[in-house]
């Protein structure tokens, strides 16, 4: 958004020899600017060719002339003037007539007036409409409260037959209510004995398992000892089968041999 500076109007009189009368503006504008002098459009603009600023002058959509900076120029009575200061563009207007300097655009409401007064008279019609339209809706509020009306008696007669009905209803329901309890309770009972029984099951298979884990170690121990002395019985009688067939040996051997100096001594005598 172009920022737009302070303008500082400067309306003055001078009175000259034959007493005339001279109107003058001045302002400090910026490039992008735009006034309206009566039925004009001033717009300061700069020529990016040679950078010179210049305020460029409409009347509807035409262009009517280009002031330079340093250039003045007459249009329609108004004599219009540009220079620079600081950055600032010096727009001065003097005229002999009075003018207005407005930095909005000064619009023809009549077409808007026009369309407006049109749109009233459809708000009007609406309105009418709408009018009959809630009478329409305050008769059938106002049929349906009796509907209502009615219901509402029929239904408390209703529910005057009705309640000997729903009476004896509760009570069957109650009863049927205190037999569930019943059952329930009984249901929960037996889950308890159930539950106590589990646990003595499972406490007398966890001994059962104790003890059949150490019977079973004393058994692999016994067994152990008497695989241990078998052998053992099985070494001392092999021991004793080859010292025995070793002595026989020894007798058998010493029997031959004695055998044997005999007959020796028997065949060939000394």
């Amino acid at each position: 958004m172009k920022r737009l500076f302070p303008i500082f109007l400067l309306l003055y009189i001078c009175i000259l020899g034959n007493a005339l009368a001279i109107y003058s503006w001045s302002g400090n504008l910026n490039v992008g600017d735009q006034i309206y002098v009566n039925n004009l459009k001033i717009y300061i603009d700069k020529n990016i060719a040679n950078n010179r600023t210049a305020a460029i002058v409409y009347q509807g959509a035409e262009a009517l002339a280009i002031i330079y900076e340093g250039e003045e120029k007459t249009i329609e009575g108004l004599e219009i003037s540009v220079s620079e200061f600081n950055d600032y563009v010096i727009l001065t207007i003097s005229s002999d007539e009075p003018f207005t300097i407005s930095f909005n655009a000064i619009k023809d409401y009549s077409a808007e007036i026009s369309k407006l007064k049109e749109e009233n008279a459809k708000l009007k019609q609406e309105n009418e409409q709408l009018k009959k339209h809630v009478e329409s809706l305050e008769n059938e509020n106002k049929q349906l409260k009796r509907r209502i009306s009615d219901l509402e008696k029929q239904l408390k007669e209703a529910k005057a037959q009705d309640v000997s009905k729903l009476q004896a209803r509760i009570n069957n329901l109650t009863k049927e209510n205190r037999e569930l309890k019943a059952q329930i309770a009984n249901q929960t009972n037996l889950i308890n004995q159930l539950k106590a029984k589990a646990q003595f099951l499972e406490q007398q298979n966890n001994e059962y398992r104790t003890l059949i884990t150490k019977l079973l170690e004393e058994q692999a121990q016994k067994s152990e000892q008497s695989y241990i002395e078998k052998a053992k019985k099985e070494r001392l009688i092999g021991s004793i089968i080859i010292k025995t067939l070793i002595f026989a040996g020894l007798i058998v051997g010493l029997a031959g041999f004695l055998l044997y100096r005999g007959k020796k001594s028997w065949e060939y005598p000394l």
